[in-house]
Formats: structure tokens, C-alpha cells, sequence
């Protein structure tokens, strides 16, 4: 198939999976594994993603994730381009028997290659020295409850993540940082199948040991359609001395959503969105954020599809207040 949104424009893609694999041999069924291969190229980012899935690992209820990727993003910057190559493999066990079955905790181990190439002659210096290759091995543990009752465009449930990672230190290689992670969305019925969704995330990443920088691949950036509509994609927050958005080490943003269906596969929507990506890590100024509102479509097919225009309201000092932006991507901001 083939694809279109305002942030990484034309890609045609394709896609193998099979939910009963047998990664033990032929014929490759009958064993309950889940296997995905993922393939896309496109004007703006090219990719490669396969993932095994084992849910029942060494007869226990254990599900065993195993990724193997390489990417090559155009669309993050005017200024540089990012190819990642690696993989991860990862365990997750339900929490039924301590928190109810909701709730699932995890720990993932990754391993990759993160090359910043491409570096345009006239960007600042504070891009140019980010040139080059780092490798990354992190482990990253995390708890999660889920009781939506739909994975795409849900109308009623709860979705709750919390995560922390390191980086380097004991685990090796270039990249010394800590992360730590909260994202949570609320979805309400309310009359007549409209639904009220509220969602807010907050980040916050670290250097430690020999690093003095978090790197620009490792920073938090905000702005587009999965977060701050009606903003330009990753522009909010700091920029450098020609308007490059440099990211941040903290972020923050928020979201309401009202949806009415228009059909059996179509809703209106309206929202408001807020946020703001700060300079430096654990720094959370409330007070201080953008905003915007808008209006959009949600078609609710196979691969849904997100169409929005919005307006911004607030700004920070980084953003001149401007006209509305259309966005139009897959996926959605609740995904």
C-alpha cells in the first residue's frame, strides 16, 4: 500500500505477519507466535521494523518481544538527517494476581547504532557537533494499564504508562543518560455515543558520568499532530540562532478531545491542546506553555486516518503567534 500525512509525506509500504508462527521450523505455523515484517520507503523516511512476538515464553505467562530495525528519518530537521539500526528484545508478565489484570510490567533491553548524517554546511554549531555515530545500550523497565475497550479511536477506558530507562553507565557504550516517562489517556462515553477524551505526558531525560550533553537524537521535542496542534512539527521549545528547534531534556503537553460520530466509520472532532518542552532536565514550568484549538475528522478504517485545523492561542517566546495549520496523518493522537 501507499501513504500520505503532513509530517513525513509520500511512503508506500508493505507488510507480512502471521499471528500463529512457529519460529521452530516448517511449515512456520501452528505455534501462537506473532510475527510481523514492516517494509516502507518513502520521500521523507525509509525503514525496515520485523518483531516476533512469543506469548507464552519458557511455558509461562510470559511474553517474550524481539524487534529488529533500521531507519533513516529526513523529515526530523531542514539541518540533518537520523538513521537508527539496532534491536531490542524485551519480557512482560500481567500483573492480574497483584494489581488485577488491567495492569502488565515489562523490561526491554536495546542495542543500537544512532547516526546523525546529512549535516547541512550552513546549520549552527551546536548541530554540527552532533555529527557522527554514538551507540546506545539502554534497559528500560515499565508498567502499563490498559482498559480501553478499542486500540484504534477507543470510547470509553483508561491507558496509563509509566517508564524508566538508563543508558550506558554498566550497560556499555556512548550514550550515558536516564530516562523517565508518564502518558495517560482518560476516554468517556457520553450521550448518544459522543466521547470526551482527556491525555496528558510528561518527560524528563538526563546525562550522567563523562556525558555533559544530552545528544540531540536523545532530546524531547513537541509540536505536530500526535501532540501540540497547530504548531509546526518539533517546533516547539528551544531553537538555535537561525530558528533550528534544538529540543529539550523536559516536556509536557496535554489534550481534551470531544468526538461525535458522523457514522458508522466517521467522527467529528474538536480539541485543545497545550504543552511546552523546557531547556533543562526535571524543570516543569506549568505556567508557561503553548496552546491551540481546532476542529478535525476521524475515519475509523483498517489504518485510521486523522484530519485536523487548528489554531495556535498561546506562545512561547520561540513561536510568533500565526495562522491555522492543517495536519493529516495515520494513526492518531490517542494511538
Amino acid at each position: 500500500g501507499f501513504g500520505f500525512s503532513s509530517i513525513d509525506s509520500l511512503v508506500g509500504f508493505v507488510q507480512l505477519s502471521q499471528n500463529n508462527f512457529n519460529l521452530m521450523g516448517p511449515p512456520f505455523t501452528g505455534g501462537g507466535q506473532k510475527l510481523s515484517i514492516n517494509a516502507s520507503l518513502g520521500t521523507e523516511r525509509d525503514a525496515i521494523n520485523i518483531t516476533h512476538v512469543e506469548p507464552w515464553f519458557l511455558n509461562q505467562k510470559l511474553r517474550l518481544t524481539t524487534k529488529g530495525y533500521r531507519n533513516e528519518w529526513r523529515f526530523l530537521s531542514d539541518e540533518y538527517d537520523q538513521r537508527r539500526t539496532g534491536g531490542s528484545i524485551g519480557i512482560s508478565k500481567s500483573l492480574a494476581g497483584v494489581l488485577g489484570d488491567p495492569w502488565r510490567a515489562g523490561l526491554t533491553y536495546g542495542l543500537e547504532e544512532i547516526k546523525v548524517i546529512n549535516v547541512s554546511s550552513n546549520a549552527s554549531e551546536i548541530i554540527r557537533i552532533e555529527e557522527g555515530s554514538n551507540l546506545k545500550s539502554s534497559l528500560t523497565a515499565s508498567v502499563v494499564r490498559d482498559t480501553r475497550d478499542r486500540f484504534n479511536i477507543p470510547t470509553k477506558g483508561n491507558r496509563t504508562t509509566f517508564s524508566a530507562g538508563i543508558s550506558g553507565g554498566a550497560l556499555g557504550a556512548d550514550v550515558d543518560i536516564t530516562e523517565y516517562r508518564i502518558r495517560s489517556q482518560q476516554h468517556y462515553p457520553v450521550y448518544k455515543d459522543h466521547v470526551l477524551s482527556f491525555q496528558g505526558h510528561l518527560r524528563t531525560v538526563d546525562s550522567y558520568g563523562g556525558n555533559d550533553r544530552v545528544r540531540i537524537f536523545d532530546r524531547l521535542f513537541s509540536g505536530g499532530p500526535r501532540t501540540i496542534r497547530g504548531f509546526d512539527f518539533r517546533d516547539v521549545g528551544p531553537k538555535d540562532e537561525q530558528g533550528e528547534p534544538l529540543g529539550g531534556e523536559s516536556d509536557w503537553w496535554g489534550t481534551a478531545e470531544y468526538t461525535i460520530p458522523l457514522g458508522d466509520a466517521l467522527r467529528f472532532a474538536t480539541f485543545y491542546d497545550m504543552g511546552m518542552v523546557e531547556e533543562n532536565s526535571f524543570d516543569f514550568d506549568f505556567g508557561n506553555f503553548n496552546s491551540s484549538y481546532g476542529v478535525g475528522i476521524r475515519l475509523d478504517i483498517q489504518l485510521p486516518i486523522q484530519l485536523d485545523y487548528s489554531w495556535p492561542i498561546e506562545t512561547d517566546e520561540f513561536n510568533d503567534r500565526s495562522s491555522g495549520r492543517f495536519s493529516f496523518m495515520f494513526g492518531g493522537t490517542f494511538n
